[in-house]
C-alpha cells in the first residue's frame, strides 16, 4: 500500500462495515471487519505484513487473483504462515473491494 495505506483502509472499512450482517471488530489488536462476528478483513500495520489482509480460504490460489504484491499471512515466529489469508501491500480500491467480497461470500 502506499503511505496512505491507513487511510485507504478507513474508507474500505467504513464501506464493508455497511454490507448486511457485517460491522467493525478486531482481529488480534487489528482493525477488522467482521461477517457475523467473523473477520474478513483487517488492517496489519506491524510486522513485515503492512496492508490489507483478507481470508481468501486455502481453496484459492492467491496468484491467479492478479495481484502486484501480496504475502501470506504470517503473524507468528514460530508457526507456518496462515494459508487462509494474504496481505495485500499495493491494490487499486476496485482490486480491494474484489478480495472483500471473496472474503466476505466465504463466510456466508
Amino acid at each position: 500500500m502506499s503511505n496512505s495505506s491507513e487511510t485507504i483502509w478507513l474508507a474500505l472499512s467504513d464501506e464493508l462495515s455497511t454490507w448486511p450482517d457485517a460491522a467493525h471488530g478486531k482481529m488480534m489488536s487489528a482493525p477488522a471487519v467482521t461477517r457475523k462476528g467473523k473477520v474478513f478483513a483487517f488492517y496489519s500495520s506491524k510486522g513485515a505484513a503492512i496492508g490489507i489482509g483478507f481470508r481468501v480460504g486455502r481453496n484459492l490460489d492467491p496468484d491467479t487473483l492478479g495481484l502486484n504484491a501480496w504475502q501470506y499471512l504470517s503473524p507468528f515466529k514460530t508457526k507456518p504462515p496462515m494459508k487462509d489469508w494474504v496481505i495485500v501491500t499495493d491494490e487499486p480500491a476496485d482490486k480491494l473491494r474484489e478480495l472483500a467480497q471473496i472474503s466476505y461470500d466465504g463466510l456466508g
